[in-house]
């Protein structure tokens, strides 16, 4: 009837994402983020059984909810089906907003996968009381030096070696 663990993680956790340029293919209005499958595997291979709910934010962080227009957000990786919503009516977005991809508390922590050798994204939590809002690192942002690392820049010379 429900997953206990995903009932009670999934709205703590939200990922944020500029939108970095905007497109239209075959008459669809998409706008493309950094965030996709490498974040959100389940809902981008899934999107059925896992659609996630999307806000809209300006540059600025402000709230968009005017102009609203069917339309797709997709994430960096290169093939087409980076999606992570498909014709969904939102406020129309243009580069410099921001999505926020509601309900990841679940999953999307420990899902990423390096396709493309994007890196793993930082994860913060905060916690709001009577002197503001505080933030706290949970996980730093994957480094390009750390991304170059695992991908096996210290096996250079012996790889070379083999040919």
């Amino acid at each position: 009837m429900t997953e206990f663990g995903r009932s009670l993680l999934a709205k703590a956790g939200t990922i944020l994402a500029r939108v970095e340029y905007t497109k239209s293919a075959g008459g669809r209005r998409i706008a493309v983020t950094h965030a996709g499958a490498q974040v959100a595997v389940r809902t981008v291979f899934a999107p059925e059984s896992w659609p996630l709910r999307v806000a809209v934010y300006d540059a600025g962080g402000r709230p968009k909810t005017a102009g609203r227009v069917p339309q797709d957000v997709a994430g960096p990786c290169c093939f087409a089906g980076d999606l992570i919503t498909v014709n969904r009516v939102l406020p129309r977005l243009e580069a410099g907003d921001h999505v926020a991809l509601l309900d990841t508390g679940a999953y999307y922590f420990s899902n990423h996968f390096a396709y493309n050798a994007l890196p793993r994204p930082g994860v913060y939590g905060y916690a709001c009381d009577e002197q503001g809002t505080r933030f706290a690192t949970v996980r730093p942002p994957q480094t390009l030096d750390e991304l170059v690392a695992e991908g096996g820049a210290g096996h250079a010379a012996d790889l070379s070696a083999l040919r």
